[in-house]
């Protein structure tokens, strides 16, 4: 109990701590102004968005299971995504909805590490088409390399780093899955046995490049949905910064707030998009405006998901 406690506690100061910060100084109510005065019915497009995304995240979800033999209804894994973003809103971490979706893939007749394997490579999809996006498109971004003018280089660095393990997962040698079966030992202390059989079972991936094309299509599908999901966003708001722009700097905050070091990434949500909005002439108010508001559809999915949680069912192999 006490080991989970100091993390959250610590989570809670830097999320508060940088809040504070960000806001101590600004009038919220011009924010709240900002707000308020934004267009309703782009608002309501955006919103509209996220389910175009569910369903796009469902089809790949769907993609690498079927490359471990195990079928799911779409309806279902939309369902699930769901309600992993209530856990997501539920638990002080961003990977409580990775943990239902895992349950979840388990339930369907996965085993239990094919069933973390197959969220694991789900997530590792989604990095590599941000990065991707934020690699093509930083050398266009002069503002923002001049707040950060090792920007590229982090960019080239995150991506590399990502597609190293997209490597591992679809073009590893067999005989390097083989070597980790020797892990598998009951004698093996917990934590190794349980990451060798987590990565043994890529192995249903490996070679698979026509797999590897198809996830990776439907994630740049995804996150260019996400990325025009915040351009409309800020346009909502009335703020006005290059489209190309946004294809830097969303994927640069996705990454940002995904840092395991605040609560569901409040205050670096805000912090983020301060700082970067700063590049482009956008005031404090307006950015922790357009933060808010992010924030708030995350709340509204939260809440759907609370309501699918409460009402699903927890039968085995639900399909």
């Amino acid at each position: 109990m006490r080991t989970q406690f100091l993390p959250t506690t610590a989570k809670v100061l830097v999320s508060g701590t940088v809040l504070f910060w960000i806001i101590h100084d600004l009038e919220l109510k011009q924010v709240a102004l900002v707000i308020a005065e934004a267009d309703a019915l782009l608002l309501l497009l955006a919103f509209l968005m996220f389910f175009l995304g569910y369903l796009i995240t469902a089809f790949r979800w769907r993609l690498l299971l079927s490359a471990q033999g195990v079928s799911a209804r779409i309806g279902f894994l939309v369902r699930s995504f769901i309600v992993a973003i209530f856990f997501n809103n539920l638990l002080p971490s961003t990977i409580g909805g990775d943990i239902v979706r895992v349950y979840d893939s388990w339930r369907l007749g996965n085993s239990r590490s094919g069933a973390a394997s197959v969220v694991i490579v789900d997530r590792l999809m989604g990095l590599l088409a941000l990065a991707s996006y934020a690699l093509v498109t930083v050398i266009s971004a002069r503002e923002l390399a001049g707040l950060v003018p090792a920007l590229p280089a982090l960019v080239l660095g995150a991506t590399l780093a990502v597609g190293s393990l997209a490597w591992f997962v679809f073009f590893a040698p067999r005989r390097l899955y083989q070597a980790l079966e020797k892990y598998h030992a009951p004698g093996t202390a917990p934590p190794w046995r349980i990451l060798a059989k987590i990565a043994s079972a890529f192995s249903v991936f490996s070679g698979r490049r026509d797999l590897l094309g198809r996830a990776f299509g439907l994630s740049l599908l995804l996150q260019l949905n996400v990325i025009i999901h915040f351009i409309i966003v800020s346009r909502a708001l009335g703020i006005d910064i290059p489209v190309l722009a946004m294809f830097t700097v969303i994927p640069l905050s996705i990454f940002v707030t995904m840092l395991p070091v605040s609560i569901n990434g409040i205050g670096l949500r805000e912090g983020v998009f301060v700082f970067f909005f700063s590049a482009y002439g956008i005031g404090a108010v307006e950015a922790v405006a357009f933060a808010w508001v992010a924030l708030g559809f995350v709340i509204l999915q939260g809440i759907m998901g609370g309501i699918l949680f409460a009402t699903r069912t927890e039968a085995k192999n639900p399909t």
